[in-house]
C-alpha cells in the first residue's frame, strides 16, 4: 500500500489563529485555491481509494481535487484533535502562561490535559494508528489518499518514526502531502509533508 495524506486548505479560522479542534469550519477562498492547484497535481494519479474526515475543512478539499469522479469515504478516525470547551477561541486572545488550562498543549504536549469534551495527544496517536492498521488490511497492494488535519498527520509521522509524542513545532502546511509506503507489512515515511503550494516537488 501507498499511502497520501493530505492535509485540508486553508479557512478563515487558520487565518485568525482559532482552535479548530472538530469545529465544522468550511474553507475560505484561499484554501478553494489550494486545492484546485493540489488536483492539478494529482490529476494524472490514480488512487484506488478517497478517504476525508468528516469535517468540512477536509470534505471539501477532497470534494476540489476529485469532483464527481470517485466515492469519497467520510474516516472519523482522521478528524483533528478535539479541543472541547476551547475550540473557537483565538490563539491571539489567550494570556498563556504556566497557570493557564492550554499551556502544556503548546509547550509540552506529555503533560497536556485535555479539559471536558477534548482529546490527549495518546488518544490522536491511537486513531492515527488504528487507521494504518485498517488501511494495510483494506489496501494491501493499492494507492491510497487520505485528507486530514495537521495534528493527526504530525501525530501519524511521529508514529512511523517510533516517537512517544510528536514534535510540538513541526509545520505541516495547508494542502501539504506526506506519502507512507509499505515495506512488508511496514509502513515507512517516504516523503514528509511537502508543501506543494509552496512550490516543494512531490514524487507521484
Amino acid at each position: 500500500m501507498r499511502l497520501f495524506m493530505i492535509r485540508h486548505g486553508e479557512t478563515q479560522w487558520n487565518k485568525w489563529h482559532r482552535m479548530q479542534g472538530q469545529v465544522n469550519i468550511p474553507l475560505n477562498e484561499t484554501g478553494e485555491a489550494e486545492a484546485q492547484k493540489l488536483a492539478k497535481i494529482l490529476q494524472h494519479k490514480k488512487f484506488d481509494a478517497v478517504y476525508t474526515s468528516p469535517l468540512n475543512r477536509s470534505r471539501e478539499t477532497a470534494e476540489i481535487v476529485f469532483g464527481n469522479n470517485v466515492d469519497i469515504i467520510l474516516e472519523p478516525l482522521i478528524m483533528e484533535i478535539a479541543f472541547g470547551i476551547y475550540e473557537g477561541y483565538s490563539y491571539n486572545n489567550l494570556d498563556i502562561d504556566e497557570s493557564h488550562d492550554l499551556y502544556n498543549y503548546f509547550y509540552d504536549w506529555e503533560n497536556y490535559v485535555p479539559l471536558k469534551g477534548g482529546e490527549s495527544i495518546q488518544q490522536v496517536m491511537e486513531r492515527a494508528k488504528r487507521f494504518f492498521e485498517n488501511m494495510l488490511i483494506q489496501h494491501e497492494d493499492e494507492t491510497v489518499i487520505a485528507f486530514s488535519h495537521g495534528v493527526l498527520i504530525n501525530c501519524a509521522i511521529s508514529i512511523i518514526r517510533n516517537l512517544t509524542f510528536p514534535p510540538q513545532r513541526f509545520r505541516i502546511n495547508n494542502c501539504s502531502v506526506t506519502v507512507f509506503n509499505n515495506n512488508s507489512g511496514q509502513l515507512i515515511l517516504e516523503q514528509e509533508a511537502i508543501d506543494v503550494i509552496g512550490g516543494e516537488v512531490l514524487v507521484l
